[in-house]
């Protein structure tokens, strides 16, 4: 009967102890930072994971924005119950999509996701940078009309130019006809004058 106690209370530490390892093993997660629906006013540079165990290495971190897009992901850093994933440049204005993988001390899988937003305050600086970029494209998009206008006037000042070249032509044909006549008329006048004095 003894040795049949001594027997069962042996299984049964051996069972409550490989229950226990097992948990101890199989990590959970915790939370996150930033944190799910956060919506952050400063650029996170990394998203780091906590868990209740250690985690193993094949663990990961992948970020997309609201278009699909993936954010590059520099280093992953797998810590004492930690799975930090840093960026390569702090992330723009947006919200960010995340899911992670990892594996437990025990070698179970487990994976999750969540949401964050970024909404940082734009320097006024940038601001002004853009407002001027857009001014000087509005300046120069009404500069292109004036070009044609400019030929439009340099074809106007021709067109007004050459009535008064016809004009100063006219003039000067006037002033020769008047000569011919006054020479005409003064050898027509000789003339007389000569054939009366020969009378």
């Amino acid at each position: 009967m003894i040795l049949k106690h001594i027997f069962i209370v042996a299984i049964t530490a051996i069972l409550v102890t490989g229950f226990s390892t097992s948990a101890f093993a199989h990590s959970h997660f915790h939370g996150s930072s930033p944190a799910d629906g956060d919506v952050v006013t400063d650029p996170p540079h990394e998203i780091i994971l906590e868990f209740n165990g250690q985690i193993e290495q094949g663990s990961f971190i992948d970020v997309t924005t609201t278009e699909g897009e993936a954010v590059e992901i520099q280093d992953i850093i797998i810590g004492e119950g930690t799975l930090t994933g840093t960026f390569a440049e702090p992330p723009v204005n947006d919200e960010y999509h995340v899911t992670w993988s990892i594996i437990s001390a025990d070698g179970h899988p487990l994976e999750g996701e969540f949401s964050f937003t970024v909404d940082a305050e734009v320097p006024e600086s940038v601001e002004e940078g853009e407002s001027a970029k857009t001014e000087t494209i509005e300046e120069e998009d009404t500069e292109e009309p004036s070009v044609i206008e400019t030929v439009e006037n340099e074809e106007s000042m021709e067109s007004a130019e050459q009535p008064t070249e016809d004009a100063e032509e006219e003039g000067s044909s006037s002033v020769l006809v008047i000569v011919i006549v006054a020479l005409v008329a003064i050898v027509v006048v000789g003339i007389f004058l000569l054939s009366k004095r020969r009378k």
